[in-house]
């Protein structure tokens, strides 16, 4: 859709006014300017005519490639068009600061003028055209003659201005601000959109709802897919502490350390408790695995966090690191001693430990059969010669179990049956060999 905006034939009478302070000219283009009002024809073209307070801001109809909205169109003749362009002309030569004389015209025409009645209702916002183009001083008298601004406008000129207009907008709060809670609710909006509206925020809302909604704006930034660690660390800087939580339980800290933003995470870990866990049991540590940074992971151990803590689904911090290939958190643990095994290593080590028992116990009947056979000769030999195989095997078995890393998970009673039946099946063997022995010396 096309968008024009009219020049009335008023206005090179009302700028001429202006600029010759002559109050004539200026009350009779004020007088006879046309309705404001916006039109659209049946080919879709919205055609709009603004008090003359906007004109001068632009002082001169934009060409094409200069616009970007409104397509200019003036409607007076070439005279007066020729006494625009010679204004301009003149401006522009002689170096005269455009935002001053704005500022002067906007003055002068106040005096004929209601410029608060000329800024309601407009399709087009004037404050937000001035931070366009850099208008500060014209901004500045606008605010300090007290001019009520829209809530929107008075975030815009927040998050578009300098330190100089944010100032003066502190000082004037009570006279510019139109809406005071609607401007909160949009100045706290613009906090968890990432808008730098924290000081404004402040100076429209008590303390305490000031830090609810730092914390939100904090979990928010957290929870976004494209999230910079300097959003964050100006949040942190600005007082927020990270307690918030999202549906699953997730502290904005937890989620800070995800993402391994160690800068914003280290001043907020003083607020928080090293026993803290989310829904599924998981502490720091189980965030700082998934970061892949040894610099956090460093100062989660620092803080005191359980590294072997298991959260609901049997993971650790180190099974975490495994899971999402997490190869630097990883090697990290492992030069602090915390190795762990995967499920199928799990499986194969005690599957190893309880075959050997199993063998260790399956010998007793095969000595026992090599004992009373008539097949075999020198029966003490086979005798001894199974005792010490079973006792290597068993002592086998006993040394992998008492390795660091085998599993301590529960052990089947089928498999505990083994293991009783190992230990048993040593003991008679020794027995029997020593039996055996004795009656051998007994005979020499």
């Amino acid at each position: 859709m096309e968008q024009v905006l009219i020049w009335p034939a008023q206005y090179p009478m009302l700028l001429k006014g202006l600029i010759e302070q002559n109050g004539a000219y200026i009350l009779d283009a004020i007088e006879a300017w046309p309705n404001c009002q916006q039109i659209k024809d049946e080919q879709g073209v919205t055609t709009t005519i603004l008090p003359p307070l906007f004109y001068l801001a632009w002082l001169r109809p934009l060409e094409p490639f200069e616009a970007c909205y409104f397509q200019h169109i003036d409607d007076y003749d070439d005279k007066q068009r020729q006494y625009v362009n010679s204004v301009t002309r003149h401006i522009e030569e002689n170096g005269v600061e455009q935002d001053e004389l704005i500022k002067t015209l906007i003055q002068r025409l106040g005096q004929y003028s209601n410029i608060q009645m000329q800024l309601q209702n407009q399709s087009l916002s004037f404050i937000e055209l001035l931070c366009e183009k850099q208008f500060e001083k014209t901004l500045i008298w606008l605010i300090e003659v007290g001019i009520q601004f829209a809530p929107e406008e008075v975030v815009s000129l927040w998050c578009n201005s300098e330190e100089a207009i944010h100032a003066t907008l502190l000082d004037n709060l009570e006279t510019c601000v139109r809406d005071r809670d609607e401007t909160a609710k949009l100045a706290t909006d613009g906090l968890l959109d990432g808008r730098q509206t924290f000081e404004l925020l402040c100076a429209m809302c008590d303390q305490d709802e000031v830090a609810k909604q730092l914390e939100q704006a904090l979990l928010f930034q957290l929870t976004q897919q494209q999230v910079k660690q300097s959003a964050i660390l100006t949040l942190v800087n600005q007082g927020a502490k990270g307690v918030a939580k999202d549906s699953k339980g997730r502290s904005a800290i937890m989620l800070a350390i995800e993402n391994g933003f160690v800068s914003a995470v280290e001043p907020m870990l003083t607020y928080h408790n090293v026993n803290e866990l989310d829904e599924c049991g998981r502490n720091f540590m189980h965030y700082a695995a998934a970061s892949n940074s040894t610099a956090m992971i460093d100062m989660i151990f620092d803080h005191g966090d359980d590294p072997t803590l298991a959260d609901i689904y049997g993971d650790t911090p180190y099974r975490v690191a495994m899971k999402q290939q997490a190869l630097t958190s990883k090697q990290t643990f492992e030069q602090r001693g915390i190795i762990e095994l995967s499920n199928d290593a799990k499986y194969q080590k005690i599957k190893t430990v309880h075959m050997l028992y199993a063998f260790a116990a399956i010998l007793l009947p095969l000595q026992l059969f090599l004992f009373f056979t008539d097949e075999v000769d020198e029966k003490t030999i086979a005798t001894l010669v199974t005792t010490a195989a079973s006792i290597g095997i068993f002592a086998i078995a006993r040394r992998k179990r008492s390795n660091p890393l085998y599993p301590n998970n529960s052990t089947p009673w089928s498999l505990l049956g083994v293991n009783a039946l190992a230990w048993v099946s040593i003991g008679i063997q020794v027995l029997f060999s020593v039996l055996v022995l004795i009656a051998v010396l007994s005979l020499r």
